[in-house]
């Protein structure tokens, strides 16, 4: 989890793709799903990191 909290701040994303071994996919996470089913504080944080401006070199 704190892979994908990783991914979701420095990547300013919503939703997270996710691939079995074969690099299949074989669901979604959305920043919902994490702001619901970890610590609320996660959600939170996530949140206020992914609607900050993006980075000028993006």
């Amino acid at each position: 989890m704190e892979e994908a909290v990783h991914r979701f701040e420095h990547d300013q994303i919503r939703r997270l793709p996710v691939l079995n071994r074969d690099k299949r996919l074989v669901g979604i996470v959305s920043l919902g799903d994490l702001a619901t089913d970890t610590d609320p504080h996660w959600g939170g944080e996530v949140l206020k990191e992914i609607s900050e401006p993006a980075h000028p070199n993006r």
